[in-house]
């Protein structure tokens, strides 16, 4: 069971690179949706499946509870919400991303990172980038976030690159190595716990 979910770990991990090289090629206009807009609305859904991945993955140990998480994000799009859900599954669902390991102790990343809350605010905006602006209201800038996506992206990268996550129901800690770079292999680790957290 243990080795089945750290190779579904691992596949969700290679489709956030390929969402993640998507993104780049948006930015760096390497392709492009024709418009400006549906450029703007492409990279929000990339964003937005790539949330998602963060956030379902460490469910994977956990049938039932992923199908039910998935089933609840096609009626609710707010970010808060689905994330109490898959917390109350998992309470150490999101990623704990560090940078290496000397005999004592993990070294946590400090900053320059998705946060959680970043994650639900980003989440929402992508929400809102995807539905269709009313007339009526004073709107959103899809400008604004389309030049800031280059750094939603180095979040996203400096998040997932080495991180330890909690899968759901089994209680497993997985160490993850998965570079945000083309051809470099993901690495997903079981753990023996000494202490219950980073």
């Amino acid at each position: 069971m243990e080795s089945r979910a750290r190779r579904k770990y691992a596949s969700m991990m290679w489709e956030c690179r390929y969402r993640v090289e998507t993104l780049r090629d948006f930015t760096s206009e390497k392709t492009h949706c024709t418009y400006l807009q549906t450029t703007i609305e492409a990279e929000a859904l990339q964003l937005r499946k790539l949330l998602e991945l963060i956030a379902f993955s460490s469910l994977v140990s956990y049938q039932e509870a992923y199908r039910s998480v998935r089933n609840d994000i096609a009626k609710d799009w707010h970010a808060a919400r689905i994330l109490r859900k898959i917390e109350s599954i998992n309470p150490e669902f999101y990623p704990v991303p560090i940078n290496g390991f000397d005999r004592k102790r993990w070294h946590r990343v400090q900053g320059g990172y998705l946060t959680r809350k970043q994650f639900e605010r980003l989440y929402d905006k992508c929400g809102a980038m995807l539905h269709s602006q009313n007339p009526f209201s004073k709107g959103r800038s899809s400008l604004a976030f389309h030049k800031k996506v280059p750094e939603y992206l180095e979040r996203i990268e400096a998040l997932l690159s080495e991180h330890l996550v909690e899968l759901a129901e089994s209680r497993v800690l997985i160490h993850v190595i998965a570079p945000m770079e083309e051809d470099a292999p993901i690495q997903v680790r079981h753990l023996v716990r000494e202490s219950n957290r980073v």
